[in-house]
């Protein structure tokens, strides 16, 4: 069919804007400046920032007794001490964490010199390497045997972990250094979140500490917790995690002083998560309020040569928390991951729901392993807390 002009530039138009490169020149217009119609229909936007997720591994304690040495001594070459391989079945759990945190319960030796165990500590710092080689981020070091080897021995400790690059918090070897709260930088897939990661401990065994050094090692208080937290979100914190060492040995269950304690720093509203040890055994998880608590996830490694009871049990949680629009982070969910400490040589600490998924025990019967971690599932829920991961 035959077009006038005027249809004909219409149908032109018409098609052109349908393209989506449509233009008007000044020559067509009677000089109307330029505009590109797809410009105008569809203006720019930037795109929303990504929020930020951060996952948190925690552990029990790492308490060193001769047993565990020897085993590193067979384990290492020519003489030397290799504590990983036994720990190392736990390295996939521990390194994939955004932060993984350790609590190091004894004072460290120097090397090959005076190593001491129960009661009063003195371990191999050959440990440090496996810290490092499993992925920890940090480690915690209140505890009731900080002053096992007195200050000179807490200061070595902290001397030792300083030169394996290890953060740390919870003793201090001076004034300066126990007022600075220990805030970390974490690096996450959409960004670096601020943690600050606290310390401190129900007693020391007995010792005291020095009259002109009470800053060498915190004591729980609930006024000193909290105000230390608050000193770390003004340094930036996001997310605050109190490292309690606590809870009477050997029971599943929290004592008063713990839950007393956890009340205050929940009503506090300073703390996101309490990160227990001390019992030796596991106990439950909980909430409340906005702050999330593990009363005690047991041992990480030690020998206490029962193999058969709860202390060769334990527990690694990974807490995941997720930025909201506010810019401040909820917990999304909680992953458990029960471990048994084999006693038999080659002494070993075995992920337990990894041994029974794959059916390689490590040594052990998967009877034994089924009630590790039957026993340790029901510990963990014995309050109630149902906001595990899928």
């Amino acid at each position: 069919m035959r077009l006038t002009k005027g249809v004909g530039f219409l149908v032109i138009v018409i098609a052109l804007v349908a393209s989506g490169r449509f233009w008007l020149s000044n020559q067509d217009v009677g000089k109307t400046p330029q505009a590109d119609i797809s410009t105008i229909s569809s203006p720019s936007s930037s795109p929303e920032p990504k929020l930020r997720t951060i996952s948190i591994v925690s552990s029990g304690d790492i308490l060193l007794h001769e047993r565990l040495w020897a085993q590193a001594k067979a384990d290492g070459t020519d003489g030397q001490l290799d504590f990983y391989p036994q720990l190392s079945d736990l390295e996939p759990v521990i390194s994939s964490a955004d932060l993984a945190l350790c609590h190091l319960e004894t004072p460290l030796a120097k090397p090959n010199l005076d190593y001491q165990g129960y009661p009063t500590f003195n371990v191999p710092p050959q440990i440090t390497d496996a810290i490092t080689k499993l992925g920890f981020d940090m480690c915690g070091t209140a505890s009731n045997h900080s002053l096992d080897q007195g200050f000179s021995g807490l200061k070595r400790t902290i001397e030792t972990l300083d030169a394996a690059g290890i953060p740390h918090t919870g003793t201090a070897s001076s004034g300066a250094e126990a007022s600075k709260p220990l805030v970390m930088d974490v690096q996450t897939p959409n960004g670096i979140v601020k943690v600050g990661i606290l310390s401190y401990t129900y007693g020391f065994n007995g010792f005291e500490r020095d009259s002109d050094k009470t800053w060498s090692a915190n004591l729980i208080d609930p006024a000193a917790i909290i105000a230390e937290a608050k000193l770390a979100r003004s340094q930036g914190a996001e997310l605050v995690i109190a490292k309690l060492h606590w809870g009477t040995e050997y029971t599943n269950q929290a004592n008063g002083f713990q839950t007393s304690v956890a009340q205050q720093l929940a009503d506090s509203g300073q703390i996101d998560l309490i990160d227990g040890s001390h019992s030796h055994s596991v106990q439950p998880l909980t909430q409340i309020g906005t702050t999330f608590i593990a009363y005690s996830h047991g041992n990480f490694v030690a020998a206490h040569r029962e193999p058969t009871t709860i202390k060769s049990e334990g527990l690694i949680t990974r807490w995941d928390f997720v930025e909201q629009s506010s810019g401040k982070f909820s917990l999304s969910c909680v992953a458990e991951f029960p471990t048994l400490i084999r006693d038999d040589r080659p002494v070993q600490v075995i992920d337990v729901n990894k041994a029974l998924l794959t059916g390689k025990y490590l040594g052990e019967t998967k009877q034994r392993l089924e009630q590790a971690k039957s026993r340790t599932d029901e510990t963990v829920r014995a309050l109630g807390f149902t906001k595990f991961c899928n």
